[in-house]
């Protein structure tokens, strides 16, 4: 498609006709466009940067490209410095190979000094031409009970097949979770209220700010309007829980939507590799007893990560990260 370039115009998706976004949206993310027509504005965390962001562009009375940003706080040899989680990059398929993902993706690392990524084969291309850096020293842990009720498996076989191979597998399953489990009595599994977040979130900042003052240690700053912005004002807030014992808590979150299974969130204390061990033992225990196919968490810690394997025997992926800073430390 041929087309004039001088045409086209970046703007802030607030300065657009709402109409326009949601019908690119319509065309990009159709198994998304509920969420994402109620939810665009909470997603990008648009007030911290004063309704600036997403960034679109526009040609012809139509959206054409998008690129989604979640700004946050990070904390750099004890420096404070502002980041940005980009998601939701799309340009619609008669304007791809134009050179326009790197028109939108130089202004968006305007707005940020620092800017991370997860993204794919296609997107990578865009980034590596700005300077960005790839990396697949991330590991997603993907741990089954009911591994033949996951999605996959529920568009290839048919369900009475799925249930007696789950049925079979179940006791193997448990055997392995409950060699670290904790006893039914001896954790909590509670709905998220303000009390029982504010009671974790203390909990975790303690710890946090222990971690900032390694002066070696680079983090997110999970601060306490991240956090409000990231649970207590969620749309998803229905499906978090804290998972909590005498020593170690944690915010997850209860999936019922294409399968059931389980996210761990945060964590209490992210060097407690042991602890994070028991909690994932004893989420397999739960998810066996309520039917969940299985749980995800994700750790850029190498030693943590083969830690979990041995004694849970984890999936591991490697999702693709990218990464781009203008601090020369990184």
């Amino acid at each position: 498609m041929t087309f004039n370039k001088n045409e086209i115009a970046i703007r802030s998706a607030f300065d657009v006709e709402s109409t326009l976004l949601i019908d690119f949206y319509k065309k990009t993310y159709p198994d998304r466009i509920n969420s994402l027509e109620l939810n665009w504005k909470w997603l990008n965390r648009t007030d911290f940067y004063e309704n600036k962001i997403p960034l679109v562009l526009v040609y012809q009375n139509q959206v054409i490209a998008h690129s989604g940003i979640i700004p946050f706080n990070m904390s750099m040899h004890g420096d404070l410095h502002t980041a940005s989680w980009y998601i939701d990059f799309k340009i619609l398929p008669e304007f791809q190979r134009q050179g326009l993902g790197s028109i939108l993706t130089k202004e968006w690392m305007k707005i940020s000094k620092i800017n991370v990524t997860f993204c794919n084969e296609k997107s990578i291309g865009v980034f590596k031409k700005t300077g960005w850096i790839e990396s697949f020293e991330t590991y997603m842990h993907i741990n089954f009970m009911l591994p033949f009720s996951h999605p996959k498996f529920i568009k290839n076989l048919p369900s009475f097949l799925r249930k007696i191979l789950n049925y079979l597998l179940s006791p193997m399953f448990f055997l392995i979770y409950n060699r670290y489990s904790y006893a039914s009595n001896s954790y909590q599994l509670e709905k998220i209220s303000e009390n029982s977040f504010n009671s974790f979130n203390s909990f975790f900042d303690s710890y946090t700010k222990i971690r900032q003052k390694n002066k070696n240690v680079i983090s997110p700053q999970r601060d306490i309007d991240y956090a409000k912005w990231r649970v207590l004002n969620s749309p998803n807030k229905d499906k978090y829980y804290i998972f909590k014992t005498e020593k170690f808590s944690a915010l997850v979150s209860l999936h019922n939507d294409h399968s059931k299974y389980i996210d761990i969130l945060w964590v209490s204390d992210i060097n407690n590799k042991v602890e994070i061990k028991r909690m994932i033992s004893t989420l397999g225990i739960y998810g066996l007893k309520n039917r969940f196919s299985y749980i995800r968490f994700y750790t850029s810690k190498k030693e943590l990560s083969d830690y979990i394997r041995k004694g849970t025997i984890s999936v591991v992926q490697h999702p693709r990260f990218a990464y781009f800073s203008q601090i020369e430390s990184i």
